[in-house]
């Protein structure tokens, strides 16, 4: 969209852009059964996959246009895990739309990993299980981090969380936290102590998972969308 904007020098209004949107995704699902992977797609992945490298999948197109083209080409399940990013609930109108097909993902055996939302993540349910998001947050980069399952596979692996994990960060330990009145079957994973005067006090909700089905769903509040373009080692 930015791309044809500068190319055209036109200015669009947010109903002009979401309109453009609509019928570029109606457009590519009309036409998404006459395209095919690469030769050789399906077997470079369970290549990888055989080889103990995890796959994720990082798209800005719709997910209604990623289910239908992965799915049909069989390539949708190959896939470890989805990421959201930060704030995607507010931005992306079609993962408002089609969060059913994540949390489908999650039932099949996939993880989704959400990133920070603010608070159009609570005008509907979109975690497997009720939960909404809260503004706590934990603004002392150096503030203590306890870990409250140090048997959870999500601190274990590809890399084992530790105290070295929460050296060198910047800015912020992470903000718009899942609140603490969360159903029970999310499980909590870290709680932070944060020593600022105005914010004082353990907060939960920076790192939540949840089993459903035979997969993954995981809420994410730290700020490693700072840390790692900063070049962090833990995060």
């Amino acid at each position: 969209m930015s791309a044809l904007l500068r190319e055209t020098g036109r200015t669009l209004s947010e109903a002009d852009i979401a309109m453009l949107q609509r019928a570029h995704q109606e457009e590519y699902l009309a036409q998404a059964d006459s395209v095919r992977p690469l030769p050789g797609a399906a077997e470079l992945l369970d290549f990888l996959k055989g080889a103990g490298l995890p796959l994720a999948l990082v798209t800005s197109s719709s997910l209604a246009s990623v289910e239908k083209h992965l799915g049909r080409a069989g390539l949708y399940d190959r896939f470890d895990a989805i990421v959201t990013g930060v704030r995607a609930y507010e931005r992306r109108a079609d993962l408002r739309a089609n969060n059913s097909l994540l949390l489908d993902y999650v039932n099949r055996g996939g993880t989704v990993i959400v990133q920070y939302n603010k608070f159009e993540f609570n005008e509907a349910q979109y975690g497997p299980y009720p939960a909404k998001v809260s503004n706590d947050r934990v603004t002392d980069e150096h503030a203590p981090v306890k870990v409250l399952n140090e048997n959870s596979p999500l601190l274990n692996a590809p890399n084992r969380i530790n105290e070295e994990t929460w050296n060198g960060w910047v800015q912020e330990r992470g903000l718009y936290f899942l609140d603490a009145d969360h159903d029970s079957r999310y499980k909590d994973l870290l709680e932070i102590s944060d020593p600022f005067e105005f914010n004082k006090g353990a907060k939960k909700g920076a790192l939540v998972e949840a089993q459903y089905g035979k997969g993954h769903w995981v809420y994410v509040g730290l700020g490693l969308w700072r840390e790692l373009p900063a070049g962090v080692d833990g995060s």
